[in-house]
C-alpha cells in the first residue's frame, strides 16, 4: 500500500507538471522505505592507493612499436612476469599491462624510458559523484522553481532551467541525438527509459567493424566485456534526468519535450580506468555527440586527457562531491583543461553552490541543480543530490543544442551552453559564476544569437620580492603573505620589490613549487609540467605548494622570463624597459631571456 499511494502522487505530479499547472502535493513520508547507499560520500583520508596495483595503462608511440613491444613480451626473459591483460584494438596503440611480480612504482619506473612507448601511467581507479538522500517523492523543482517546499527546504522562485520555457520553442522536427551514458550500467527497460534508449542494431567496434550480434541491449558492458550493460542504480539515474519518457502521464520528465535524445548505455568498472577507456572509444565510435560522465578521481591521465579530446563532441563531467577547490585539488576527468570538456557543479534550491560540491574559479565551468533530485533508482524513484545529479542536466541541455544544430562546433555549443547561462555577480567560485539556464541556450543556439559578453575580469596585484641571500624572486597575489614577508624577513632575505604586474582573480591557474634544496620558487602554468613535477621530483627539490596567481585567457599584457645559470633560478617581468635594461646589461650567463613566459593585466 505505501509503495501505491507513492505511486500514486507521483502520478499526480507528473500530470499536473506537463500540464504546466503546478499544484504540490503532499509530502509522503514513510521511515520504512529503504533508503539508499551512500555513493559519493566526503571521503576520509586513508593510505588507499588511487589506481590498481601491478598495472599500468601504456600508449605506444606507433603500431610498429607497439608490435615490437608485444613480441618483447613473449621473447624477452626480463618480460616473463609482464602480460598484455587488454588492449584498444584499433590505431590508438594503447594497452593494459599486467605485472605478476613487481609494483606500479617499479614498473612504471621501468618502462617509462623504453623506447617503444610514449606514456605509461597507473590504471587509476575512479569514484560515482552522488550522494542520495531520503526516499521522498516530489516534483523537479530543476526544471521549474517555485519556491515549493522539497526535503523540508523552501526554493527560490526561478532558481531552475527554465525548462518549462524551453519546452515551448523546442522544435519537433529537431534531430534525435546521442548522449553515451558511461556509468555503472542502465536498466534500459525501465517504462522511463526503454522508449528513449539507442538503437544499437547496427553498432561497431573499435576499427568501424560492425559487432557480430550487434547490441540489442543499446549499448556495452566493458565490466564483464559483453552487450548487456544492464544495472538499475546509479547510471539509472543519471539517465532518467537526461532521458526520462516525457508527457506520458506518468513518473518524471527528461530534458527533451518531444523525447529527442537517446541514451548509449555504456557500463564500466570504476575501480579500472582501462575499461573507462573502452567505453570513451566505444561512444566515440558509435556516434555519441555527448558523454555523460558523473564520475572522478585524483588520479592525472594524460592517456585519458588525449582520448576524450579526440571525441568530437562535449565532454560533460562531475566535479566532485568533496567540498574541495578543484583548482588546487583536481578531479579528473573534470579538471583537464580540454576545450570539449564541461566541468559541472551543483547548485541548491535557492541558487546557491551546494556545500558538498566541489567548486573552482578556473576549472569549474557551470552550476546545474543537483539536490532533492529526483530520478528513477532500483525500480522506483527517489530523491537524492549530488554532483552526479547535477552533471546529467548539462548533458542534456547540451545533448538538445546539437539536435537543434547537429553541425555546430564544439567551441560554439560550449560557447552558448556557458554564455547564455544565469549569471551571478557574486558567486566568485565558479568560472563566471553562471548556472544552467536551458531554455536561454537553446534560444541562442536556434536564432545563432551567441551572447558576446565575458565576465569582466577582476584583477588583483602580484606583489615581487627580491633575495640578495637566494639570489631569486619571490612572487605572491596574497596581501596577508605579502606583509607577513615584509615584517618578518630582513631585506637581505627578501626585500619587496613592488608590483610586478596584475592578474585576474580567476581565471587560468599558476602553480607554485619552493625549493629547499635551491631556495628559490618555480612557477608554471602548464598543468602537464605541473604533474611531471609532482609525480618526478622529492618535495625537497620541488614542493608543489598550490596556486600563486591566475592568468587571463585571453592575452593581455606579455611577462618576460629570464634564466640565471648563475643564481640557477628565474626571473619575471611586465615591464619592457625592465627586460631591455636586463637583455642589455646582463651576460646570457647572469640572466638569459627566455621569451613571453604567459600573459597578464
Amino acid at each position: 500500500m505505501i509503495r501505491k499511494i507513492i505511486m500514486k502522487k507521483i502520478f499526480l505530479f507528473a500530470f499536473l507538471f506537463l500540464t504546466f499547472n503546478l499544484v504540490p502535493p503532499t509530502q509522503a513520508k514513510d521511515q520504512d522505505f529503504p533508503t539508499l547507499p551512500a555513493f559519493g560520500e566526503k571521503e576520509k583520508s586513508s593510505d588507499k592507493k588511487n589506481y590498481i596495483e601491478g598495472e599500468v595503462i601504456v600508449k605506444y608511440k606507433d603500431s610498429k612499436r607497439q608490435k615490437s613491444f608485444e613480441n618483447k613480451i613473449k621473447e624477452d626473459k626480463r618480460y616473463s612476469d609482464l602480460e598484455i591483460k587488454d588492449k584498444i584494438n584499433n590505431k590508438r596503440n594503447i594497452s593494459l599491462l599486467k605485472d605478476r611480480s613487481k609494483k606500479t612504482e617499479e614498473l612504471i619506473n621501468e618502462l617509462k624510458n623504453n623506447p617503444d612507448i610514449e606514456i605509461v601511467e597507473p590504471n587509476f581507479k575512479r569514484n560515482k559523484f552522488f550522494t542520495p538522500s531520503d526516499a521522498y517523492f516530489s516534483y523537479q523543482w530543476s526544471l521549474r522553481n517555485t519556491g515549493q517546499l522539497i526535503e523540508e527546504v523552501f526554493g527560490t522562485l526561478d532558481a531552475d532551467i527554465d525548462a518549462d520555457e524551453m519546452w515551448d520553442i523546442e522544435s519537433l522536427a529537431s534531430t534525435e541525438t546521442i548522449v553515451a551514458v558511461i556509468d555503472d550500467g542502465v536498466d534500459y527497460n525501465h517504462s522511463e527509459l526503454i522508449n528513449n534508449m539507442w538503437d544499437g542494431s547496427s553498432c561497431v567496434d573499435e576499427s568501424g567493424n560492425p559487432i557480430s550480434g550487434g547490441c540489442p541491449h543499446h549499448g556495452w558492458d566493458y565490466q564483464n566485456n559483453d552487450n548487456d550493460p544492464y544495472f538499475n542504480e546509479h547510471g539509472t539515474f543519471v539517465s532518467s534526468i537526461i532521458a526520462g519518457q516525457s508527457d506520458n502521464s506518468s513518473g518524471i520528465a527528461g530534458i527533451s519535450r518531444y523525447n529527442k535524445i537517446k541514451i548509449m548505455a555504456i557500463k564500466f568498472d570504476f575501480e579500472d580506468t582501462f575499461s573507462e577507456l573502452r567505453a570513451i572509444d566505444f561512444a566515440i565510435h558509435n556516434g555519441a555527440k555527448v558523454i555523460n560522465a558523473s564520475y572522478g578521481g585524483d588520479g592525472y591521465s594524460q592517456i585519458e586527457k588525449n582520448l576524450i579530446e579526440s571525441f568530437n563532441g562535449i565532454f560533460v563531467a562531475a566535479s566532485g562531491n568533496l567540498s574541495n577547490n578543484n583548482d588546487a585539488y583536481p578531479q579528473y576527468p573534470c579538471s583537464y583543461n580540454s576545450a570539449n570538456i564541461i566541468c559541472v557543479a551543483s547548485s541548491d534550491q535557492n541558487d546557491n553552490l551546494s556545500d558538498f560540491s566541489n567548486y573552482g574559479p578556473t576549472t569549474v565551468d557551470i552550476m546545474a541543480p543537483g539536490e532533492n533530485m529526483i530520478g528513477v533508482y532500483m525500480g522506483t524513484y527517489y530523491i537524492g543530490a549530488g554532483t552526479s545529479i547535477a552533471t546529467p542536466l548539462v548533458a542534456g541541455t547540451t545533448a538538445l543544442l546539437y539536435a537543434h544544430d547537429p553541425g555546430a562546433s564544439i567551441n560554439k555549443i560550449r560557447e552558448t551552453l556557458l554564455k547564455s547561462s544565469d549569471h551571478f555577480s557574486n558567486n566568485t567560485a565558479i568560472a563566471c559564476g553562471r548556472r544552467l539556464n536551458a531554455k536561454a541556450s537553446l534560444n541562442s543556439i536556434i536564432f545563432n544569437d551567441i551572447p558576446h559578453e565575458n565576465c569582466a575580469p577582476s584583477t588583483k596585484p602580484i606583489y615581487r620580492f627580491w633575495s640578495d641571500q637566494n639570489q631569486g624572486h619571490f612572487y605572491t597575489s596574497s596581501e596577508e603573505e605579502k606583509n607577513m614577508v615584509i615584517n618578518n624577513y630582513d631585506d637581505y632575505i627578501w626585500r619587496y620589490e613592488g608590483v610586478a604586474f596584475n592578474s585576474l582573480i580567476i581565471g587560468k591557474p599558476v602553480y607554485r613549487f619552493w625549493s629547499d634544496k635551491n631556495q628559490h620558487h618555480f612557477y608554471t602554468a602548464n598543468e602537464e609540467e605541473k604533474n611531471m613535477v609532482i609525480n618526478n621530483y622529492d618535495d625537497y627539490i620541488w614542493r608543489y605548494e598550490g596556486i600563486a596567481y591566475y592568468l587571463p585567457e585571453i592575452s593581455a599584457k606579455p611577462i618576460y622570463r629570464f634564466w640565471s645559470d648563475q643564481n640557477q633560478s628565474h626571473f619575471y617581468t611586465a615591464s619592457e624597459e625592465e627586460r631591455n635594461n636586463v637583455i642589455n646589461n646582463y651576460d646570457d650567463y647572469i640572466w638569459r631571456y627566455e621569451g613571453v613566459a604567459f600573459y597578464a593585466y
